[in-house]
């Protein structure tokens, strides 16, 4: 029995001491921790990823500059050669059959002011600067016989005569504005006197109320 006992105690011991090694080999060969893994916060997808950036010359954020073709054409301003043209016909067509016999525009109000005549009355008219709406009218009495003398003569109108100087201006450089129209008999020949502002500077063209000849002094 003692002899059992010294076997077992032997074994146990033995057992004992190779847990033993194994722990410290355990210890010896255990992987090195990994580093946590880098993290990027995502970006929503409704979210822009453009970078903004800066004007570097003044340290303000840079704005779009305006179109170049922004800048209005002569014609197409308030004044212009469409507005004006549109003055007429909605003169014409508030009164039908009537005959527009003077047409002026004032750049400082921004309206045109127009003579028509039609029947036996002569109305005063004031039109906003693209000549669409009609603001303000009055009639103006009996129409001077010289003016109805000068209407029946003529052969063009003033729509025509307003195109055909715009026509003729439009080789010059610079802001073409309306002035004024009105027709006018000088010398034994019925004329539309047409005047322009080209930059600022009066020009004044003169159409054949009959055959359309345009002429100028400018």
């Amino acid at each position: 029995m003692k002899h059992t006992e010294k076997i077992l105690t032997l074994s146990s011991s033995a057992v004992i001491g190779a847990l033993l090694l194994t722990g410290c080999g355990g210890d010896n060969n255990e992987p090195a921790a990994e580093a946590p893994a880098e993290t990027t916060a995502a970006v929503p997808e409704n979210e822009s990823t453009a970078e903004i950036t800066d004007d570097p010359s003044d340290g303000q954020a840079s704005t779009p500059t305006e179109d170049s073709s922004g800048s209005a054409a002569a014609s197409d301003e308030n004044g212009g050669q469409a507005a004006s043209l549109a003055a007429v016909d909605t003169l014409l067509a508030k009164y039908e059959g009537g005959d527009v016999v003077e047409l002026d525009y004032d750049r400082r109000e921004d309206v045109f002011e127009a003579d028509v005549i039609q029947d036996d009355t002569k109305h005063e008219v004031t039109l906003d600067g693209a000549g669409e709406n009609i603001t303000e009218e009055r009639e103006d009495g009996t129409p001077d016989q010289e003016d109805t003398d000068e209407l029946g003569k003529a052969s063009i109108s003033i729509k025509e005569a307003i195109e055909s100087v715009f026509d003729e201006a439009s080789s010059q450089d610079g802001t073409v504005l309306f002035d004024d129209a009105s027709l006018d008999e000088d010398n034994g020949t019925l004329n539309w006197e047409v005047e322009l502002d080209i930059n600022d500077n009066d020009a004044t063209y003169y159409v054949d109320a009959n055959t359309g000849t345009v002429n100028s002094n400018n």
